[in-house]
């Protein structure tokens, strides 16, 4: 009898160290890719530069930085600026942000230009709503130009048309009503009109249409990525390959990091591959950008000359905060999604 209950007690002791080690390797491997504490992040800044051709890395420490406290000087009220996109319209880069000011929590899009692409001058807000407006994607369309910024307080994915570029700006369809989406990015062609944007379930979203001005509807298999990398953070870029889309990091909070992604379509489907990781991260010898960066819109203006622009935030403390129910949840879904792209 005493050896049954010592075999007993020593097959439930093991067991339990057994679940003791799963259970601390599960909690450390979430910890690991979704950290419990997070840094405190702050305001960003935007910064800029050019290659020969599209980059494996950027050169950050190089390039030059537009900072809050540059636009400061024209704008007092400046808590930051954000989200950069750009045109380059004949002889003219004219670079549109996202700009909060300490008076209004709704953000509207701001306007720099320069001639040169190095030296940018504040041009002022080309255009406010009622709403919050952010990730002002900027394109030309059958030689009108366009923007497609993230409306979701409207509740619909809002196109504006320029009646005198880059200002007049006004809404002329709605592209996607009755929803509310983050950071939708549109890559038209003859052959392929998609747009992808984010929910509040972690979830990027794929959607389709004829044309500009067609009818958008969610994509077959519209579910294109879960979890921590889940959110455009960037124009599309084609190549002779597919197509590039930047993709957000949130893994240590909003905005820690960004990745590159290529999609490749055929027959009606596509794939979607991880081919950058970390493309962009904290820099920690640039103040501007020693929390992280999340944004980029890089295109080709000449035989061998890219442009891009990027952006960046500081950190607002050393100090970091817990997030437990956020890491679960992004671990969840990037659980998720490595099943799915594992075994689909």
């Amino acid at each position: 009898m005493i050896n049954k209950r010592f075999f007993k007690r020593k097959t439930i002791n093991k067991l339990l160290l057994f679940f003791s080690i799963i259970g601390l390797v599960v909690i450390l491997s979430i910890n690991y890719h979704n950290p419990f504490l997070i840094q405190n992040s702050g305001p960003w800044s935007i910064g800029f530069g050019s290659a020969t051709k599209y980059p494996t890395e950027i050169p950050v420490a190089k390039n030059k930085i537009y900072s809050l406290e540059k636009l400061r000087e024209f704008d007092s009220k400046t808590r930051f600026l954000a989200d950069p996109f750009f045109l380059k319209v004949k002889d003219t880069f004219y670079l549109f942000f996202e700009h909060q000011l300490t008076s209004n929590p709704k953000a509207a899009i701001g306007l720099m230009t320069s001639i040169d692409g190095i030296h940018y001058q504040y041009k002022g807000t080309v255009l406010k709503e009622d709403f919050h407006l952010s990730y002002p994607q900027v394109f030309q369309y059958k030689n009108e130009f366009y923007m497609i910024p993230e409306s979701q307080q409207a509740n619909a994915v809002l196109l504006y048309k320029a009646a005198h570029f880059p200002f007049g700006w006004k809404v002329c369809d709605t592209l996607i009503p009755n929803i509310k989406l983050k950071d939708p990015t549109i890559y038209l062609s003859d052959t392929l009109n998609i747009m992808v944007a984010s929910d509040n379930k972690l979830t990027l979203h794929l959607y389709e249409a004829d044309s500009l001005f067609g009818k958008w509807k969610l994509h077959k298999n519209h579910k294109v990525i879960t979890g921590s990398e889940a959110r455009a953070g960037g124009r599309f870029f084609a190549d002779k390959k597919g197509l590039l889309l930047p993709i957000q990091n949130c893994s240590n909070g909003y905005g820690f990091g960004l990745s590159i992604y290529r999609m490749t379509f055929k027959n009606g489907d596509y794939t979607i591959k991880r081919e950058m990781p970390f493309f962009l991260k904290k820099q920690t010898n640039i103040a501007e950008f020693n929390a992280g960066m999340h944004q980029f819109d890089i295109q080709q203006i000449g035989a061998n000359k890219y442009y891009y622009v990027y952006d960046g935030n500081r950190l607002k403390s050393q100090n970091k905060k817990w997030n437990v129910p956020g890491a679960l949840k992004l671990s969840y879904y990037d659980f998720k999604f490595w099943l799915k792209q594992t075994f689909q």
